[in-house]
């Protein structure tokens, strides 16, 4: 039933011995990361992922053999998916760590959709920055057309009529 239960995931789960081989796989490995092997129970992480995603999640797996959970998230430069790993003591009752329980998923869409959505607010940013910008620069243009009429109007000699007159046709 386990198994059965864990085949129907949409994630790879596994289990590794203090060794680093693997004890328990649900086959799901070459799903979430293509090109992987699916049967790997016997093998070690390093045969399983190769050598620059196992780098990656080795810390994680040291953390866990210590009893401390770890998550990573990283991007499998072979496939360009992004892998979401969680590492699990597996714990005896006695609280020695027997192994690490993991479970690994492709979140690649999920990453896109955060990266779009942090794009999207930016955008939202820059607009709100230049229609304030804007907004400003109407208030401040409305203040010197209207000091702009009150010149006109006012009696100036011709000198200072002429660099007023001057001044304002050349902005």
């Amino acid at each position: 039933r386990i198994r059965l239960t864990t085949e129907m995931m949409p994630a790879h789960i596994a289990h590794v011995g203090r060794d680093l081989r693997y004890t328990y796989s649900n086959r799901r490995l070459g799903n979430v990361m293509p090109g992987r092997p699916s049967d790997i129970i016997g093998l070690t992480g390093l045969e399983a992922l190769g050598p620059a995603n196992f780098a990656r999640i080795l810390p994680c797996l040291e953390k866990a053999l210590e009893g401390e959970e770890s998550v990573i998230e990283f991007t499998d430069e072979e496939t360009g998916r992004r892998i979401r790993g969680a590492f699990t003591p597996d714990l005896a009752p006695e609280g020695r760590v027997n192994g690490v329980y993991i479970l690994s998923m492709d979140v690649t869409a999920e990453a896109q959709a955060r990266a779009a959505l942090a794009q999207t607010r930016k955008r939202e940013l820059a607009a709100q920055l230049t229609s304030g910008v804007a907004h400003d620069f109407a208030n401040l243009l409305t203040i010197i057309l209207g000091l702009q009429s009150r010149l006109e109007r006012m009696a100036l000699p011709d000198e200072a009529r002429a660099l007023v007159s001057g001044t304002l046709a050349a902005a």
